[in-house]
Parts: structure tokens; C-alpha cells; sequence
């Protein structure tokens, strides 16, 4: 029989209710977890931090349980311990009813997204039945009033009456599929980093999307790329982690210092976010929120504050949603499709939320039909603009996947119908009028190379990506895939394909002109570099030797072993030397030394040339 660990999470749950209602105690009856694993929360009597039980349901299904804390003091942590939920128990004892606590938590829970779950009227053993039928009034009241549809079950967390029930009721929640992605990205909020002996360092979270196997590397916005040595699911060793499963990983790379609770573990690198494009709203009950305003932003397993900037108007008013602009005072890893929470920062209650529509926002205001196209999630009408904001650059579908918060295979159907976008390379997509652009660019700016320097018609293959203004990495897939017939990609470069030889009349001018320069011998005259030149240096038949001086071959040659030969029988040569020997002018001596200078043959000593290394040799 399989460990619990290596089954998949069917859901996700997250308890929620007022302090002292009986969540710990009735997690504890269900799963035989205490999930109150602090000193502290033991000797209070209440849960600081989330804690976490593996239970199994009447069908074999299996749930994951995360008790949030209830104190007003620990909101900051029920709300890490809500997000990443899929539904909700939320435990209303019987004898106090529906408290501020309540009404907060399922704010939370709203706000995040959370709008299926389940009430546990608790404590129902400590009252009558008259007062367990007022308190279950009040709760399908406040639900009413929420427009939330959740059963309410009577239970006893000491006795277990009605846990059953309860079971079965949270049973048909986890028949009925999820929204979490378990495939594509894998991601990890970490709750908590520490160090066991023997073993290294431990993360804890629940995985959010994806899967983690042991081997697997992960990375953080910091840059940080852990491998996974171990795994653990509810504190079982697994071989695979899936999403919505409490994980534990045992990390190889990364030191204990440099990840703590609040940072993320991704399959892929995501940089972190300053600034987040968000749809935000306001609860029915808060006060009205101004643009320009601060409040506390709670994101996953991290939070921080966050001025906010609205698209439009200078107000919210509560129960009203507008698009915004976040600008956060510490980064966070945030993804489309993300919630939030809001809170404000004196006092501090719950007042909003929203959700992430762009985490990587440009420009100075945000633009709304962006936004209202990734708020659609429809693929077709995003993947377009997403593409024209970043148009020299390309984008393969993962990419736009993580950009539009879409499914892969959705991103896939909608750049295979689309007749505005075009495949460049193996995996890169672009819109087909910027590709056609870039290779106009470049045929351009070959044909003019064909023209200025028929010598040497080809671009190199910088020289190409330049040309047709793309990113390296677009410019490249493009050459690759290139398919106009005027242009040829070679190993030595890119050029026309009607350019490969030399024109005959440059031929016969390259001819004439080594014939005259062999004739000069070492003293040729100055000369401009023609074509016909350039291609004899090209080729090697001529030499540069600086200030219009170019020589052939075969003159160089004979110069620089007419060097040695008084290097090696005098030690050195000086200018006049050098001027003697050739029975020509300073200006030629001087342009010779240099040369052998630059050809490594002699090296300059005070007013003198000596042999460098490589050629002397005992006489």
C-alpha cells in the first residue's frame, strides 16, 4: 500500500473562524494531527502560526488541511495559511455565533477567491439545541448577505458528532475539480527555512502549481538555483511533489542564510516585482479608499506595503472595483491570475483585494486594454498585445504562458490560428509585420554591403542581427529560419545569394593592381583601399602597413627577413639602419618597423628593434 504521502491532494482546505471556535480541536478529531505545534501557541491556547494535517476522506480522496490562525493579531498569517486554498471550513462555535473574527476571515476568503466551503457549527455538545439552531441562523444569514452557498453542519470536535457528516460533505467538494494547474510552472511559497541536523536545509510550503520531483532544479527572483534532494508530503517521504500538497524539500546549493519565509521556489526563473497592474476592490463594509493612498499588501507567504495609484478617479468607494497600479516598497514574485489581500495600516483590518492582472507593468500608467485583455483570459485577444510590447524581442509559448496566466495548451491553439503572429526559429513567436520589417532591414543593409564592398559582400553575423534591429535571440532564430531566396547564411557570415563570387571586372582590376605592387617592391607608392585593394587584402596577397602604404606579399616578406638577418648579426636594427639596408626614406623605414612590430617579429627597445623571442636563434 502506498504511503499517504505519494497520493495526490484532491483539495486544498483551509479552515477559518474566530479565536477559541474549535478549528485546532476539530482538525485534531478529524486527522489525529495537532496542528498546534508551537510552545507558544500550546501555552496560549491559540494557533500563531498555520499549521497543517493530511486528511483522508470517506471516498479515499485525499485533502490537505491547513488551520489558520484566528486571533485578529494573526490575520497576517490566515491569510498565508488561506491563499493557495481551494475551499473552506470555516468553524462557527455554537455558543458565541458569528464574531468580528468570522466576518474577517471570510472577507479573506472572498477576496482571495475562496467562495466554496463549508461551516462546522461547533461546540454544539456545550449548548442546547434551541441555541445551536439560533447560531446556525446567524451564520446562513451572514452567507446570505456575502452571496455565498455553503451547507452548515452541526459537529463536536470532543465527542465527534457530526463528523461524519462533516467528511462527507467536504468529500463532495473534493470530487469536483480544482483551478489549480498541475502542470507547466512549478511553484513553492515558502513558509518557513531552517536547518535539521544531517540533513540541510528545509523549506516547507504548499506547492501551488506544478509538480517537484528530487533531482529537480529550482529557482529564486534572486537568482538562487537550489536542487531538490528529498521530499517530503505531510511529512511522509514522496517522490513527487504535486500541487496543492503541504511539501517539505531537503536543498543542496543554497545556504540557510539566503532563504527564508515569504520567498518563492519556481521551476522557472520569474523576476520579482516593484510594480503590480492589478483589478482591486473594496469591501462592502470598508471606508472609501483614496488614490495615492498606503496600506498592507498580503501576497502568498509575504506581505509588504504598497501605494496605491488608481487608473481612474481619485476614489474607490466600498464595494467597488477599479483597475490600479501597485508600487510595493519591497519586491514579491507575483504571477497573472494571482490574489491578494489588502489591509489597511491604522487600524488594521481587512479592507480589499484584488487580483494580479500584470506583474511586470510598463509605461507610466497602466493601459487598460491591456489589462482588460488579460482579464479575460482569452488567449486569442491577449497574445497579440503581448507580443507587441515586447516586438523586437519574441516570445515562445511557456513564456506567454507566464505572461498571460493561460494554460500552455491555450497559448498553443491561439498562436497556431492566429494569421497576425509567425513562428521564427524552433519556438520563438513574433508578429508577422515585425518579422517582415526585420528581414527588409536586412536585405537592405545587404544590398548595400553588395554594393559599398563587392570584395567582401557578406555581414557578419553581428553585423546582421544589427541590421535587422531584433534581439540577439529573435535576430539569430530568424537567421536560422530564414527564407527569402535573396539571402544566404554561411559559416563565415550572411550575404546575398547572387553575391557568392567576385564580380570578373574587380578580378581584373584586383589583378592589375598586385602585378604593380609586386613591382614596387618595398617602396609602394601611398594608395587609397579600393575594392580591388580591400580584396587583395582579404585574400592575404597584400599588406597594410599604415598611412596609405600597402604592399604585396611577397615585398613584406623579403623585408622582414632582410630585419632578421641584421637583428641577428648586430643585435638590433635602428631606423637609419633599416633605411640603409633598403635604400629608401625614413617614412618607408618607419612604416617597415612598425609592421614587424605588429607582426611580432621585432619589439621597440629606447630608439631600436630587437628580435623578439620567437625568432632568435644561435648564429
Amino acid at each position: 500500500m502506498a504511503e499517504p504521502g505519494e497520493h495526490r491532494i484532491s483539495l486544498t482546505i483551509g479552515t477559518a473562524g474566530h479565536v477559541d471556535h474549535g478549528k485546532t480541536t476539530l482538525v485534531r478529531y478529524m486527522t489525529g494531527t495537532d496542528t498546534d505545534r508551537l510552545e507558544e501557541e500550546h501555552r496560549r491556547g491559540i494557533s500563531i502560526v498555520p499549521g497543517y494535517a493530511e486528511l483522508g476522506l470517506p471516498s479515499g480522496r485525499r485533502a490537505s488541511l491547513v488551520d489558520v490562525p484566528g486571533h485578529e493579531r494573526f490575520v497576517k498569517n490566515m491569510v498565508s495559511g488561506a491563499t493557495g486554498v481551494d475551499a473552506f471550513l470555516l468553524v462557527v462555535a455554537a455558543d458565541d455565533g458569528v464574531m468580528p473574527q468570522t466576518r474577517e476571515h471570510l472577507d479573506v476568503l472572498r477576496v482571495l477567491g475562496i467562495e466554496q466551503g463549508v461551516v462546522a457549527l461547533s461546540k454544539i455538545d456545550a449548548v442546547d439545541q434551541e441555541t445551536a439552531e439560533l447560531a446556525a441562523l446567524e451564520v446562513e444569514d451572514l452567507l446570505e448577505s456575502l452571496g455565498i452557498e455553503a451547507p452548515v453542519v452541526p459537529v463536536s470536535g470532543a465527542t465527534g458528532e457530526g463528523v461524519e457528516d462533516l467528511l462527507l460533505t467536504l468529500d463532495g467538494l473534493a470530487a469536483e475539480p480544482t483551478n489549480r494547474r498541475r502542470d507547466g510552472l512549478a511553484r513553492l511559497p515558502v513558509d518557513r527555512s531552517f536547518v535539521l541536523k544531517g540533513i540541510g536545509v528545509v523549506v516547507t510550503g504548499t506547492l501551488w502549481s506544478g509538480e517537484v520531483r528530487p533531482g529537480d532544479t529550482l529557482h529564486t527572483s534572486t537568482g538562487l538555483r537550489p536542487r531538490v534532494r528529498s521530499i517530503q508530503n505531510h511529512g511522509h517521504p514522496a517522490e513527487v511533489a504535486y500541487a496543492g500538497a503541504r511539501t517539505a524539500l531537503d536543498l543542496t546549493g543554497v545556504e540557510a542564510s539566503e532563504i527564508e519565509g515569504g520567498d518563492v521556489l519556481l521551476s522557472y526563473p520569474v523576476s520579482a516585482s516593484r510594480e503590480l497592474d492589478v483589478r482591486l476592490r473594496l469591501l462592502e463594509g470598508a471606508p472609501p479608499l483614496s488614490h495615492g493612498v498606503r496600506a498592507r499588501l498580503h501576497h502568498g507567504t509575504r506581505s509588504t506595503n504598497a501605494r496605491i495609484r488608481l487608473t481612474e478617479g481619485e476614489q474607490l468607494g466600498p464595494g467597488e472595483n477599479a483597475l490600479a497600479r501597485l508600487r510595493l516598497d519591497e519586491p514579491l514574485t507575483a504571477l497573472p491570475g494571482d490574489r491578494f489581500v489588502l489591509r489597511s495600516l491604522a487600524p488594521q483590518v481587512t479592507v480589499g483585494g484584488g487580483t494580479v492582472l500584470d506583474p511586470a507593468p510598463t509605461g507610466r500608467r497602466p493601459d487598460p486594454a491591456w489589462l482588460e485583455a488579460l482579464e479575460t483570459g482569452d488567449a486569442s485577444r491577449a497574445v497579440p498585445l503581448a507580443l507587441a510590447r515586447r516586438p523586437k524581442e519574441g516570445m515562445t509559448t511557456e513564456e506567454l504562458s507566464l505572461v498571460l496566466g493561460v494554460p500552455t495548451d491555450e497559448v498553443s491553439r491561439s498562436l497556431e490560428r492566429d494569421a497576425r503572429v509567425e513562428m521564427v526559429g524552433e519556438d520563438l513567436y513574433a508578429l508577422v509585420d515585425e518579422v517582415a520589417v526585420a528581414r527588409e532591414h536586412l536585405l537592405a543593409a545587404l544590398k548595400r554591403r553588395a554594393a559599398e564592398r563587392p570584395e567582401s559582400p557578406e555581414l557578419t553575423v553581428a553585423e546582421a542581427r544589427t541590421a535587422t534591429g531584433l534581439s540577439a535571440r529573435l535576430a539569430d532564430a530568424l537567421l536560422a529560419d530564414l527564407e527569402i531566396s535573396e539571402v544566404r547564411v554561411g559559416e563565415t557570415g550572411v550575404g546575398l545569394a547572387g553575391a557568392e563570387g567576385v564580380p570578373p571586372e574587380l578580378e581584373r582590376e584586383a589583378d592589375g593592381l598586385i602585378e604593380r605592387l609586386r613591382a614596387e617592391g618595398p617602396l609602394p607608392p601611398a594608395t587609397e583601399p579600393t575594392p580591388a585593394l580591400r580584396l587583395l587584402l582579404k585574400r592575404g596577397e597584400a599588406v597594410d602597413l599604415g598611412g596609405s602604404l600597402f604592399a604585396a606579399r611577397e615585398a613584406a616578406e623579403e623585408v622582414l627577413e632582410r630585419i632578421k638577418t641584421v637583428c641577428r648579426e648586430r643585435g638590433e636594427i635602428s631606423l637609419g639602419q633599416l633605411r640603409d639596408e633598403l635604400g629608401t626614406s625614413r617614412k618607408y623605414a618607419q612604416a617597415w618597423l612598425e609592421y614587424s612590430d605588429a607582426a611580432g617579429v621585432t619589439s621597440r627597445t629606447g630608439d631600436v628593434r630587437v628580435l623578439t623571442r620567437r625568432y632568435r636563434r644561435t648564429m
